[in-house]
């Protein structure tokens, strides 16, 4: 049956005027390039790290994903879209998860676009679109934390209560999880504004500090050190971060500051040049311990809708005191739909032109002026 199709497409293949064959060939090729070969080709520019201790902790972080809603997504379109979106999150994400071979997966927030105001068959529905999108490892600790888009709490949308429980009820939030004796992660959050108050493991039986024995990590849907408060301060002080992790802001970017001047914060571009794109930083995280330095790496969307033209997965390897990061920088999925929407627009222009030829030489006959000789 199969032999049987392809031998009649050939024929009508071959009944196509050259220039039609010409073209259909050319577009097989684009779809062929943007749908297979574009990824493959991306995935030979990510960077490996290397680990020198046994125990090195490997992670992948997941940032802003904010899988596609049906309520605020309501153009003709609407469920293509969503689609689309759907594949490129679950390829790009499960050729992460091979290339990390992570411990632990961290989502950063806004795991869903209408995760706040969404009701429970809608929010039931997307949790089971996002579990297909983005499933459990059968090894790897899997983290989630929410975002404003998850639970409320951005300035324009107020802390929606009910979607607080809901998350925490259907994604396990925690307050922190210890990884290993060497590492112990903390749910920072700034949007409700809880967190561990402290940590019995930072002092031993005799009340003395040993915070050095440990790496701590914060991790956190809003940057902690761009907005100084007395929730931030006292999560610092008390938990004394060595790395802090956050998303929100969509773009790579990173802070290093000394815990007396965070008022002074300022956020600098990470791997966004073509020279330092799939560069691997190192830092040593004894050093910033020693000198109270802090160091908050915001990590980008992994989303094409979110308006950026850079997207992609943060990836940390936590080895011995050195922290190893690096991005996975994903394909400009738009400008592959650009070149879609281009063909589209010259096939219907050219289908008008021959149409058109076809019409005025069916329609339109010629005549002489005279139809005998003058006299």
């Amino acid at each position: 049956m199969a032999k049987n199709w392809l031998a009649r497409m050939k024929k009508k293949f071959l009944r196509l005027h050259p220039a039609w064959r010409v073209y259909v060939i050319l577009l097989v090729l684009l779809v062929l390039y943007n749908e297979v070969l574009i990824y493959v080709l991306q995935k030979f520019k990510w960077s490996n790290i290397y680990c020198k201790e046994s125990d090195c902790v490997r992670i992948l972080l997941v940032a802003d994903p904010q899988i596609l809603g049906k309520t605020n997504n309501r153009q003709f379109y609407a469920g293509l879209a969503n689609y689309d979106s759907d594949r490129y999150l679950a390829w790009y994400y499960e050729q992460a998860v091979e290339h990390v071979q992570p411990d632990v997966i961290i989502f950063l927030g806004d795991l869903m676009d209408e995760g706040t105001d969404s009701t429970e068959v809608h929010f039931e529905e997307y949790y089971t679109r996002f579990g297909a999108i983005f499933p459990t490892h059968p090894t790897a600790r899997t983290i989630y934390i929410p975002g404003d888009n998850d639970i409320g709490g951005d300035g324009r949308q107020p802390l929606n209560p009910s979607a607080k429980r809901r998350f925490r009820q259907y994604f396990s939030e925690r307050p922190a999880w210890v990884i290993n004796n060497n590492l112990t992660i903390y749910n920072i959050n700034r949007i409700t504004l809880e967190m561990t108050l402290k940590d019995p493991r930072m002092v031993d039986s005799t009340g003395a500090d040993v915070s050095d024995r440990y790496l701590r990590i914060f991790v956190s849907h809003m940057p902690v050190l761009d907005t100084p408060s007395t929730f931030t301060s006292t999560a610092i002080r008390n938990l004394k971060p060595n790395v802090i992790f956050s998303a929100h802001l969509h773009v790579s970017q990173y802070a290093r500051i000394h815990r007396s001047r965070v008022k002074m914060v300022h956020y600098r571009p990470l791997s966004q040049d073509k020279r330092t794109a799939y560069k691997v930083h190192s830092f040593d995280l004894s050093y910033h311990q020693d000198t109270q330095e802090l160091l908050e790496i915001i990590v980008p969307t992994c989303s094409y809708r979110m308006s950026v033209p850079d997207i992609g997965y943060g990836y940390a390897v936590i080895d011995g005191t050195t922290l190893k990061y690096t991005v996975l920088w994903t394909t400009r999925r738009f400008y592959q739909l650009i070149s879609y929407l281009v063909t589209f627009v010259i096939t219907v222009g050219l289908c008008l032109v021959f149409g058109l030829y076809k019409f005025m030489r069916e329609h339109c006959t010629c005549r002489p002026k005279y139809t005998r000789l003058p006299m």
